[in-house]
């Protein structure tokens, strides 16, 4: 414990009368057997590119007025998504990373039906709304590891919502816009589409790619956005959602909390910055790139991914070796997927963890 952290606890603790007791407690609390320290984080979806210096200024700056509630900031905010969309203000509903929205609306969906997903794909809101008491109708990917649509839109009839993440978490893989474009036409006139578009911006054609377009159309889609990938703000938490009117406010109805004063200031700080856009797009890019040069090196297969990860199939039980990876301090995600139990999702990350992934992993590819 550092000089600083010593005496703040000294302070709290009305001196040095329990520093005896909290020595004793912090040496038995160490497990000798404990596994290394990660030093790879593969497994999360996180940015390292970090926000822009733009977004840091504003998110400083908001700092000073943390004891204040934020409710001025989410309109300006509301009104720059609405204005680069192409969409009335009426139609844009903020949350705590896009997250929130996606949990919420999925739970309240499943009031009508089951919420039909495809499998593998991102289950975290998913898996919040079965623990309130929804229904989920797993559908799985295509031979060719892409998104089904046509196996979903056979599950659309008394369905809650159906569900697409796009590119798809974990394949990275993009859904041709104008198929998925008819897909959720079709589908909307039966249930509510969400579409979670949580990397679009690093997408080929981030415009065409989207679905926001069915929005300004009167299509009942949710289009779900979040600022904690791309522009590297996880730890801020916010996001939006774009869909019709009475979505919003089913969605405004739901969420019980305000949104913090930093990641609001820095999200209008920094949306749509096509210089900082342009500058992480390639940042993530050479991400990938020195993933798959791993994966080359080491004689593995994986999919060219969208996303801010890769996955790859590293031919043996993907639970066995993610524990394997995790004995050598690198982490990495599984997906549940009956028809993926090789498969693994290894995060950007930041240069050096990716160098450490690449020093283990013939390491544990032979253990």
């Amino acid at each position: 414990m550092d000089t600083t952290r010593r005496s703040a606890l000294a302070v709290l603790t009305g001196g040095t009368a329990l520093a005896p007791l909290l020595a004793a407690a912090a040496e038995t609390s160490v497990d000798p057997t404990a596994p290394p320290a990660i030093r790879a984080h593969l497994g999360v979806t996180e940015n390292p590119y970090g926000p822009g210096l733009a977004a840091r200024k504003a998110a400083l700056k908001a700092v000073e007025e943390a004891a204040y509630y934020a409710w001025e900031l989410e309109p300006p905010l509301v009104a720059a998504i609405a204005k680069r969309e192409g969409v009335s203000p009426d139609r844009v509903g903020l949350c705590n990373g896009s997250l929130e929205a996606l949990s919420l609306l999925s739970t309240a969906f499943a009031k009508a039906g089951p919420i039909v997903s495809p499998q593998p794909s991102y289950a975290t809101p998913l898996l919040y709304a079965e623990r309130q008491g929804a229904k989920l109708d797993w559908v799985p990917l295509a031979a060719d590891n892409q998104i089904d649509l046509a196996a979903l839109g056979a599950r659309k009839a008394g369905a809650g919502a159906v569900y697409v993440c796009n590119p798809n978490n974990p394949t990275g893989l993009l859904l041709d816009p104008e198929r998925l474009r008819a897909f959720c036409v079709e589908t909307a006139r039966t249930c509510p589409v969400i579409v979670d578009e949580a990397y679009i911006e690093i997408s080929p054609d981030p415009v065409r790619c989207s679905m926001v377009d069915l929005v300004r159309g009167g299509h009942d889609v949710v289009v779900a956005r979040t600022f904690s990938k791309v522009y590297g703000m996880a730890g801020l938490r916010v996001g939006f959602v774009i869909a019709q009117p009475e979505r919003i406010k089913q969605l405004k109805g739901l969420i019980p909390t305000h949104k913090g004063r930093p990641g609001l200031a820095a999200a209008l700080a920094c949306y749509g910055d096509p210089a900082y856009l342009a500058g992480t797009k390639a940042y993530l890019e050479g991400c990938r790139e020195k993933i798959y040069a791993i994966c080359r090196a080491n004689g593995l297969t994986w999919l060219p991914s969208h996303g801010t990860y890769v996955f790859v199939d590293c031919g043996r039980p993907n639970l066995a070796f993610q524990k394997t990876l995790a004995g050598l301090g690198v982490e990495v995600r599984v997906f549940d997927s009956p028809r993926h139990p090789t498969w693994i999702r290894v995060g950007t990350a930041s240069p050096a963890e990716l160098d450490y992934f690449a020093q283990v992993l013939p390491k544990a590819l032979k253990a």
